[in-house]
């Protein structure tokens, strides 16, 4: 779809990750619980089990899993 065509329907003053997240939310099924996950997971690392060794994996499988969906939907350029 183009980032900036998603810009223009999801916020020209929206940053590009935020952007790519609507989009994630909207156009993908289950992005949105992919993300939420991934919050739940943001918020939980300020805490001692951050040092969990498996909170960690899931914790990057998740963030690597949100990349790549907005890599794939965008484009590797997006970012730039």
């Amino acid at each position: 779809m183009g980032f900036e065509r998603l810009r223009e329907k999801y916020g020209t003053a929206a940053t590009g990750r935020s952007v790519v997240n609507r989009a994630i939310c909207d156009e993908i099924p289950g992005g949105a619980k992919v993300l939420d996950a991934l919050r739940l997971c943001r918020a939980q690392a300020k805490t001692a089990s951050a040092n969990d060794p498996f909170f960690q994996n899931v914790y990057r499988i998740l963030q690597e899993a949100n990349q790549e969906t907005a890599d794939a939907v965008l484009g590797k350029e997006w970012k730039r």
